[in-house]
């Protein structure tokens, strides 16, 4: 028998109606992936936004939020503008001035009902939640303060060591000695690392120079209580309260992150996805 030439198996070939079939089906699939993709309304989170937000929990808490921290606040935000959005579509009145309370609402719409938990539960939630059912640590000190450095005599650690009366800036309305103080007062009051070195010192030894922002000081801790767990009847009704929150609030943000799939999210350096 003759050979077919291989120029006429290739006409024939591309005659053939599954070709036809499977080339059109693949260029409407390819289509289709490049138009959703461009179809998929953007969420994009600048840096400038993320800063706002920082500002905003500074503000809160009388610190600045750290790198995880950060991520956590973009990632809040991002999960209550997709949740309005969707509200938007299942018909909710779109007003900026109820933005994040139309977030809230439609957030409790997803909400599942939660059985109340067990002693396991609560006792498992509590060591994964330490820091709100303990008693925060305490200390009260003496100080000696001054409004910058400049105005600290260069022997004054030796003179306070050796009884001189601690002076004290007029600027700073506080008592002296501090009274036992909570240590996020502490911190609200005179930052994180101040409040770190207060905790650091020798109990009943002045030390110094610290620099807080309220000035210069220099310390002796005169009482110091370390933080302690509160007793669980003390604390089960906010416990239970915090363990059906972490509850709902992971079902939402499951369903929250399947809404997602529908968005394109751009967040700025740094930021990880959620």
């Amino acid at each position: 028998s003759r050979m077919t030439p291989p120029g006429t198996r290739i006409h024939s070939l591309l005659r053939e109606p599954l070709l036809h079939f499977t080339l059109a089906a693949a260029l409407l699939v390819g289509a289709h992936r490049l138009y959703s993709a461009h179809a998929r309304p953007e969420v994009k989170v600048t840096p400038e936004w993320v800063d706002s937000l920082a500002r905003d929990f500074e503000l809160k808490a009388g610190r600045t939020p750290d790198a995880t921290e950060r991520a956590t606040l973009v990632h809040r935000w991002l999960e209550n503008e997709i949740l309005y959005r969707e509200a938007l579509k299942t018909g909710h009145t779109d007003d900026p001035r109820v933005r994040s309370l139309l977030a809230a609402i439609y957030r409790e719409e997803l909400e599942p009902v939660i059985a109340d938990p067990s002693d396991a539960d609560l006792e498992a939630f509590r060591k994964q939640h330490p820091e709100p059912f303990h008693y925060p640590a305490q200390v009260s000190f003496e100080q000696a303060t001054f409004a910058t450095i400049a105005e600290v005599p260069a022997d004054m650690l030796e003179k306070l060591r050796s009884g001189t009366h601690p002076p004290q800036a007029p600027a700073l309305r506080l008592p002296n000695p501090l009274p036992l103080t909570w240590l996020p007062q502490l911190e609200k009051t005179f930052g994180v690392e101040f409040s770190n070195a207060v905790v650091a010192a020798k109990p009943g030894e002045w030390t110094g120079p610290l620099t807080s922002s309220r000035g210069v000081h220099f310390i002796k801790v005169l009482r110091y209580e370390a933080a302690r767990e509160m007793p669980i009847e003390d604390v089960r009704p906010a416990l239970v309260a915090k363990w059906l929150e972490a509850q709902r609030n992971a079902v939402v943000s499951a369903k929250v992150a399947e809404m997602a799939a529908h968005y394109r999210i751009e967040l700025p350096p740094g930021i990880p996805a959620p």
